[in-house]
């Protein structure tokens, strides 16, 4: 059997074929443009250009399937991910009435606030706050700012179930991630009433709600025909962007974490229970078989190499550095002004503590502190009931360091799997089978998550970094960061 896994990300549309066991049949990536000349923080996208680029990349990818020696009728089910908090809305005929706002616009940041206020009981139970990235406020925004785009809107729609929406004709169904930013009550699984009877938001503008691989409906005729794709193969409700790729990490099961580390830090694991941080540094995702899928994200991470070390060659500086581990330092290695998690503070800045002999040593001891920053990240979630299996899945670009990895596995004191394929558009295609040819995502992830390696702790590194990671808890506490571990 062949399952399709379609990301639209901010960047372009990233479509997957994979068979039942998770082996790449093809994998097309076509780009989207961005729009220009809107006012500042305004962040947009042409839904028409997302409809044509679909097209073409099923297109694409079925003649691929076929030049691969499979048949179309081995296609059983496709799901969609996209960019969580990005709003269409659409008229009664289903087509759009302006541009898509995408998650990253900040237009809406007073409605945020309002939200914040009216909604402070609700975020208590969820264990979030809204702010303008959510979905929620933009809506708000559009019924403040544009009337007549308000009244004319039959639904509003994430960017996922537009995409379903173009590939079955249903366009009134979307999925409890997606939902979360338009403020779902995942807990009670309803729409509250603080949208319709505080914001007065109509609640029949908002879409109907179903667990992430649920089947929606089977491809339409117009979309077979022009993609080639045969008309009875299922579509099935998605996720968000970043779910879908905890979930193409492999871990969806209680107890397993996913660290993703680029730019940022960003870590994602599985919980029984809803975690509720008083701190609001953590937030959850209510998982597809109703587990909680809590997450935080750091604004340390890559970026300090980026910003310290611009335009170095990476392996060459890697096998440099590799000569002096451990370093001699301990840093903390925040570029920017502010942290989010582990700990919140506006005012944050990062450090150096230690004395090194070159640019090598400085750059090994960058890569150690994103170890020290995850370690603690962990902790935090540690403290507010998560349960940490002793292998954590770790995906993002640093997980092609060698060094790095060793250095993480060795802090952490824990095995990191590296797996084979990362993308969202394969939590996607994981997704489409979890209810259409596995008996969940459990079985799915299981059978089709493939790995690429397994990197062990060192144990003579455990030790030495365990003190200086002792250290570095010393020196957040010195500067105020933190209060406890």
């Amino acid at each position: 059997m062949i399952f399709i896994g379609i990301d639209i990300g901010t960047q372009g549309i990233k479509t997957i074929a994979v068979t039942e066991k998770g082996e790449k049949i093809s994998f097309i990536n076509k780009k989207l443009t961005e729009i220009s000349n809107l006012k500042e923080g305004w962040k947009e996208q042409n839904p028409l250009e997302w409809e044509e680029t679909l097209k073409i990349s099923l297109k694409e990818i079925s003649k691929d399937i076929i030049r691969q020696g499979y048949k179309l009728s081995e296609i059983r089910a496709i799901s969609v991910d996209g960019t969580s908090g990005t709003i269409l809305a659409i008229d009664r005929e289903n087509t759009p009435l302006m541009n898509a706002i995408m998650y990253n616009d900040s237009r809406a940041t007073g409605e945020a606030e309002k939200i914040k206020e009216i909604a402070m009981k609700f975020s208590k139970k969820v264990g979030y706050t809204f702010n303008s990235s959510f979905t929620l406020p933009k809506i708000l925004w559009i019924k403040n700012n544009l009337p007549d785009i308000y009244s004319k809107t039959t639904k509003f729609v994430h960017q996922t179930d537009f995409i379903i929406g173009i590939l079955t004709g249903i366009y009134n169904i979307t999925d409890h991630s997606n939902a979360l930013k338009t403020g779902f009550d995942l807990v009670d699984y309803k729409w509250p009433e603080f949208i319709y009877k505080d914001l007065q938001i109509d609640i029949k503008k908002l879409p109907d709600v179903v667990k992430p691989g649920s089947k929606i409906s089977t491809l339409s005729k117009e979309i077979a025909e022009e993609t080639g794709l045969l008309k009875n193969t299922i579509v099935v409700a998605g996720m968000t962007d970043g779910c879908a790729g905890q979930i193409a990490s492999g871990a969806v099961k209680e107890g397993e974490w996913n660290s993703i580390l680029g730019t940022t830090l960003v870590i994602k694991g599985i919980t029984k229970d809803l975690i509720i941080d008083p701190k609001g540094r953590v937030y959850s995702h209510l998982h597809p078989e109703g587990l909680w899928m809590p997450g935080g994200a750091s604004n340390t991470g890559g970026e300090c190499l980026e910003k310290v070390f611009p335009s170095i060659d990476f392996q060459r500086w890697n096998q440099e550095a590799e000569k002096y581990l451990p370093s001699s330092l301990v840093i903390y290695p925040l570029v920017r002004k502010g942290e989010r998690f582990p700990f919140i503070d506006s005012d944050a800045e990062g450090f150096i503590r230690g004395y090194y002999q070159n640019e090598y040593e400085l750059y090994l001891g960058y890569l150690e502190g994103v170890g020290l920053i995850e370690r603690l990240c962990y902790n935090v979630v540690g403290s507010l009931g998560a349960s940490i299996n002793e292998k954590i899945f770790v995906t993002g670009g640093a997980a092609k360091s060698e060094l790095w990895l060793k250095i993480r596995a060795s802090i952490l004191n824990k095995k990191l799997v590296v797996p084979e394929i990362s993308e969202p558009s394969m939590g996607s295609a994981i997704i489409a089978a979890s209810k259409t040819f596995y008996n969940d995502i459990f079985d799915a992830a299981s059978n089709m998550v493939r790995l690429k390696k397994i990197v062990e702790p060192e144990s003579k590194l455990v030790k030495v970094y365990d003190e200086k990671y002792h250290e570095f808890i010393r020196l957040m506490k010195e500067k105020g960061y933190i209060l406890e571990e």
